[in-house]
């Protein structure tokens, strides 16, 4: 599935709602090329969805496979 930027999703397994920021190396759902590059230099694979969160007022992030993904309708 692809979601696009601005979309509020969740892992399947539960936890907090987040915010895609991006898809790593997809060009119509793209990252910065900076924040990619740095993205790929840290681990996070192609095909991830890059998404943000607050938890205690603080930002936090990671990267998904798009299938542990569930997008919730607001």
């Amino acid at each position: 599935m692809n979601y696009n930027i601005g979309d509020v999703v969740q892992l399947k397994s539960g936890g907090p709602k987040m915010t895609v920021k991006g898809t790593i190396g997809d060009e119509l759902h793209s990252l910065s090329k900076a924040e990619e590059r740095a993205l790929l230099m840290r681990g996070f694979k192609a095909g991830s969805v890059f998404c943000q969160w607050f938890l205690d007022n603080q930002i936090q992030y990671g990267a998904f496979h798009p299938e542990m993904l569930n997008k919730i309708e607001e």
